[in-house]
């Protein structure tokens, strides 16, 4: 993977840590009623749509490394493993939502699907630090897997869904930030690791 292919990259995982963001800091507000979610709409679409619009920016900066060349990869290319790999760990984290959701309903326990939910997501980060090569996806998987097991044993009721909600949102806001804010570097560092023998 070049320098362009990691920022393309890490431009889209930004944008869409920025989306799970407002989407868990929606999920918190709305434990508190329609009324008080309509109220944090503003400032959570804020937030999260300057960090897309900075993505944005940041993927401008891949010049010429796109969709396109991401279909038209020759077989047994680098790039076609990496997007082969990502297919596989979203597809698999789809199902597994899907699976709690269902166990969740057929036990009985809807009060634990979104900590359960929210314990996939973590955990399908740590195969996209070994795909990507980015160590604070690593980060971000073990925090947000802590955060999910904490929300589940030591939270119940709303206060369990408000923790849950405002902890993975923040640390999304927060993980989204630092890879904005560092990513050229570390796609120097990925096309420095690629360069040596």
């Amino acid at each position: 993977m070049n320098r362009e292919q990691f920022i393309w990259g890490l431009s889209n995982g930004t944008a869409f840590l920025a989306a799970a963001a407002a989407f868990w800091l929606g999920l918190a507000a709305s434990a508190f009623g329609f009324r008080f979610l309509l109220a944090s709409l503003v400032p959570i679409l804020i937030g999260s749509g300057s960090l897309v619009i900075w993505s944005r920016r940041l993927r401008r900066k891949a010049r010429g490394f796109g969709r396109q060349a991401l279909r038209n990869a020759a077989k047994g290319s680098s790039i076609r493993r990496i997007s082969t790999r990502f297919q596989i760990v979203s597809i698999t984290q789809g199902s597994l939502i899907c699976l709690t959701g269902f166990l969740c309903w057929f036990f009985h326990r809807l009060d634990l699907a979104w900590p359960l939910i929210g314990l996939v997501v973590a955990i399908h980060f740590l195969p996209l630090g070994w795909i990507f090569r980015v160590r604070a996806y690593y980060v971000l998987g073990l925090v947000e897997a802590g955060i999910a097991i904490v929300t589940i044993w030591g939270f119940t009721g709303t206060t369990r869904l408000v923790a849950l909600g405002l902890a993975l949102g923040l640390i999304s806001l927060a993980s989204a930030s630092y890879l904005l804010l560092n990513g050229e570097r570390l796609a120097d560092q990925a096309a420095d690791h690629n360069d040596s023998p």
